[in-house]
């Protein structure tokens, strides 16, 4: 029963998702033309907006894309824990036990200073509404950014 639930929390997590062979076959076929065509290939995603010098200096309110992407994908990994814990960072660890890695991580300043400024609540409903004033110092998502959607038991 444990390593059930273990094996079990652990493909959620990480999000396993089934195979589509649709996909896969599309994807090859494109990557085929780009290849025919000398096309350059896609870029693989948005460019970071701040270097790990100025993040210190950055209020969450100043993240770009890169930044909020890398938010939206570790809370949902998150969301997926089943009963796995987060350990580092979190709103406590990344004050405590930063200091004690060789050297920072981008990803971790960026999570550590998205929870400390509010974590989740960003991605409340009630904190995207225009003027809301009892919320005036909730740092709220980009309004690009996805709603969080809650499918409660």
């Amino acid at each position: 029963r444990v390593k059930t639930q273990l094996v079990a929390d652990t493909l959620t997590m990480v999000g396993v998702r089934p195979f589509d062979h649709r996909a896969v076959s599309q994807a090859i076929r494109e990557e085929r033309t780009v290849q025919r065509e000398g096309l350059a290939p896609k870029a693989k995603g948005a460019q970071k907006s701040h270097t790990l010098q100025s993040l210190s200096a950055t209020s969450v309110r100043d993240f770009g894309e890169a930044e909020w992407n890398m938010i939206v994908d570790t809370h949902d990994e998150y969301l997926r824990r089943g009963a796995f814990e987060r350990i580092f960072p979190t709103r406590d660890t990344a004050r405590l036990y930063g200091d004690l890695f060789e050297a920072p991580r981008y990803s971790n300043v960026v999570l550590a200073k998205w929870l400390e400024a509010g974590g989740e609540a960003c991605f409340a409903s009630e904190n995207r509404v225009a003027g809301s004033p009892s919320q005036a110092d909730v740092v709220t998502a980009p309004s690009w950014v996805p709603r969080l959607v809650r499918m409660e038991a």
